[in-house]
């Protein structure tokens, strides 16, 4: 014997409808995960794009600390060269010293960013310049701040003095000096100077060179605010220096390395990236910052691609829900036409059966209305006539009012609060008008003990229905008559029924179709309830009428269990759940 199984939710089976709720969340799923994704990657980007802009901006700084970390050292040596040159040589004869003069030319000619040497006597007389003929008259720069800073028996410290952005004397072009006391002696300052200037337009100029955009800013500044070069170049670069706001950051600069800073600049207030180098043996530091809106730009390249898949991504998957939802609306159409088909299938062979029933009910009537027409006078025998149409009413009401119900197409929402179903008694009630309608030659028989109930929502339309089909199912294997027998009985999960694993534990009721027609093969059992299988002969069937009672007991929490043998009928079994 070969038996068989219609799981609640066979694999590869779709559902014939996904709730409309469902559909809103896919939808919702399909814009927020794409997003979820893109924004995830905005911060990664940002993250990458910060870090590697971070990198970057100490690259350059540090580039640009060694850049004017040569250009004071070249100072230096000219410097420390004057020096020894001027040894023995007393400050009036400065003047005179012809020698002299062609050496500080030669120095100034080989050093392509000196803004001019000269040499400053005590009391800040400007004696000798590169920038001026032999023999010009002494100028008075005792007002400059580097002849303040040389003081006449101060401590000659071992760094240079760097002054604030000056016009040349010579030129009236802005330079600011690199100064030396030159010492006594005793080792002390004699309160003359030699003196070595830089132009801030060659600085300016190699900035400019090495910008990633427009929006950058280099500054090269004193430790006390004084601005000695920078790009954007100020209006008026004499006397140029950072905002108070800046103090801050200069205290902490003297203290030791400072981190990137990252917000509005304490030179201009710019958003930016900023990187710090103070120069070694120098009260003088540098900065570099990158501007706020090339990180974004950088930022906004990187997000071109990710931007475009999370775009890609929700087309194609709105794009497949649609799919989907047009797919599952046909497929609920189609099978709502099939169970429309499968009902009318159903009310033509019920009618074809009450045909013939209400045939005999109509000649019954028929005689009796000529008995009374007969024996209009005598009572007895109107009143056993009356009795006998009142029975015959009767049947014809009853089978009426079942084939009504077992018809009926019930709304799905109105099965939500539904009370159970009295199944012994529907199963009785079918029964009867099975028996009365499959015709000739077949009898059903009902074995159904009292008080069986299914869980609350059963749609009993259809689970009649359902029943109907096997019945007829079970007459069309039987072409030379027989008994359709009807069974139920309670059911108990765990132990599981063999065959039917996926039923969850509770309560079930088993209803049996048996029939002992032709049987099925085990291949003919394996594909029970496939849509458009049937063994019935061409026209003789759809394949539509076990699929759909597989449907319901799908939507019923149920299963569809069968057990055949060729040659000695099929028992087909529903599984319901129970009250």
């Amino acid at each position: 014997m070969a038996s068989g199984v219609v799981n609640p939710q066979p694999e590869g089976v779709q559902a014939p409808y996904l709730p409309r709720g469902g559909l809103w969340l896919l939808r919702a799923a399909a814009i927020l995960l794409p997003m979820a994704a893109l924004v995830a990657s905005g911060f990664s980007n940002k993250a990458t794009v910060e870090e590697t802009a971070r990198a970057r901006v100490q690259r350059v700084a540090e580039m640009l600390h060694e850049h004017a970390l040569r250009a004071f050292d070249a100072q230096e040596l000219t410097l420390a060269a004057i020096e020894h040159r001027m040894q023995g040589v007393a400050w009036q004869d400065v003047p005179q010293d012809a020698n002299l003069y062609g050496f500080l030319r030669a120095l100034d000619s080989v050093n392509l960013n000196s803004g001019g040497i000269a040499l400053i006597a005590p009391g800040g007389l400007l004696v000798m310049s590169s920038q001026q003929p032999f023999g010009a008259p002494p100028r008075d720069v005792a007002h400059r701040d580097y002849v303040a800073a040389q003081r006449e028996g101060s401590a000659i410290p071992e760094t240079v003095f760097v002054g604030q952005v000056v016009r040349a004397v010579a030129s009236g072009t802005p330079v600011f000096p690199v100064v030396r006391a030159r010492p006594r002696p005793d080792g002390l300052s004699d309160g003359g100077a030699i003196l070595a200037s830089l132009w801030p337009g060659n600085f300016v100029s190699f900035y400019l060179s090495i910008l990633e955009s427009p929006q950058d800013a280099v500054t090269l500044f004193r430790l006390d605010g004084a601005v000695l070069a920078a790009v954007p170049t100020p209006a008026e670069p004499v006397g140029a220096a950072l905002p108070r706001s800046a103090g801050d950051m200069l205290r902490a600069l003297r203290r030791g390395p400072v981190e990137v800073l990252h917000g509005p600049s304490p030179f201009d207030g710019v958003p930016r990236m900023t990187a710090l180098r103070r120069l070694i043996r120098h009260d003088v530091g540098i900065a570099y910052g990158l501007s706020q809106q090339a990180l974004t730009r950088d930022w906004l390249r990187r997000m071109v691609s990710p931007l475009v898949g999370a775009l890609l991504s929700m087309a194609v998957l709105l794009a497949a829900i649609w799919q989907a939802e047009r797919s599952m609306r046909s497929r609920s159409l189609a099978e709502a036409r099939a169970r429309t088909a499968e009902r009318q299938a159903t009310l033509g062979l019920l009618a074809g059966g009450l045909a013939h029933d209400f045939g005999n009910i109509t000649q019954s009537v028929g005689a009796a209305a000529r008995l009374l027409q007969r024996y209009a006078e005598d009572t007895d025998r109107v009143r056993q006539v009356a009795d006998h149409l009142l029975r015959h009413a009767t049947r014809a009401t009853a089978l009426s009012r079942r084939l009504l119900d077992t018809t009926r197409r019930t709304n799905p929402e109105m099965l939500e609060g539904a009370e159970a179903v009295d199944i012994s008694a529907s199963l009785r009630e079918l029964s009867e008008l099975l028996d009365a309608t499959l015709g000739s030659g077949i009898r059903v028989r009902c074995e159904v003990p009292a008080g069986l109930r299914s869980a609350p929502g059963l749609d009993r339309a259809e689970m009649e229905t359902a029943l109907i089909n096997l019945a007829a199912n079970a007459r069309d294997a039987m072409p030379q008559g027989g008994e359709v027998r009807i069974t139920a009985h309670r059911l108990q999960i765990p132990p599981r029924p063999a065959g039917a694993p996926s039923l969850a534990p509770g309560r079930y009721l088993r209803i049996t179709v048996r029939d002992a027609g032709m049987g099925m093969t085990p291949e003919a059992l394996a594909r029970l309830g496939e849509p458009f299988f049937t063994t019935k002969p061409p026209g003789r069937g759809t394949g539509l009428g076990l699929a759909m009672v597989a449907a319901f007991l799908r939507r019923a929490n149920g299963a569809l269990l069968a057990d055949s043998t060729p040659g000695r009928g099929t028992a087909v079994h529903l599984i319901l759940p129970a009250s």
